[in-house]
């Protein structure tokens, strides 16, 4: 048993004892109230952002984002009228991916057009992700402000001696299997840097662990996502 297996064992204990303090109905309340939150914003935000749309939000949005272009294209289509969508795209500062939903807008991404209707396009086609993404995050909210009620509730039930000690046992039960599953993740997320020579002294470590290698070799997370 060396360091590894020590800090395996202390973050899986940390979360028991933190589960046990929680107790197991506040525990699931917390992690169901983040499930029913997120599943409610990703099934109504398709309403909310309809709504959004036909506001001034959606103008004053749009209008942002234009200005922004605008600022960017000068000095590289600055007099022009016409432009290839393509490398108006390409010019824009933002991510890759969103770059070839930009760009699957147009028929034809590489034939030249009017300058200010490729503009037009991608600036309405922004605004919408960020209205998108503007409802979710407030569904969000909204739905976890509703459950503040239940979380009430559930605390005061939490506290009644027929179920208090029970409680403590199966929060402590359930933060050590919330543990179990960080570890898992922090060990997926450390495949990434298998490669990396700076990491070799980590590896090297897990290596000659106990019980942080037998989880490390037993990744079901990582499994899953190899498609073994």
């Amino acid at each position: 048993m060396n360091w590894c297996d020590l800090v395996v064992l202390g973050i899986i204990l940390g979360f028991a004892v933190f589960g046990m303090y929680k107790g197991f109905i506040m525990s699931v309340f917390k992690l169901l109230s983040f499930v029913i939150s997120l599943v409610l914003s990703f099934l109504l935000y398709p309403y909310v952002s309809k709504f959004l749309m036909g506001t001034a939000l959606h103008d004053k949005i749009k209008e942002k984002i234009l200005d922004s272009m605008v600022l960017q294209q000068s000095g590289v289509f600055s007099g022009a009228k016409n432009a290839v969508a393509d490398k108006v795209v390409e010019n824009l500062n933002v991510p890759g991916f969103l770059k070839d939903v930009l760009k699957s807008k147009f028929p034809d991404p590489t034939k030249l057009i009017d300058l200010q209707q490729i503009n037009n396009v991608i600036s309405e086609e922004m605004t919408k992700i960020v209205i998108y993404v503007i409802s979710m995050i407030v569904l969000y909210i909204v739905v976890r402000v509703l459950l503040i009620f239940a979380k009430f509730v559930l605390g005061e039930v939490s506290k009644l001696p027929v179920f208090k000690q029970v409680d403590k046992l199966g929060g402590f039960a359930f933060g050590g299997v919330e543990g179990f599953l960080t570890i898992y993740i922090i060990f997926t997320i450390l495949m990434v840097f298998s490669s990396v020579s700076s990491f070799k002294g980590l590896f090297g470590a897990l290596e000659n662990s106990t019980i942080a290698k037998y989880i490390f070799e037993h990744n079901f997370i990582f499994n899953l996502i190899s498609g073994k």
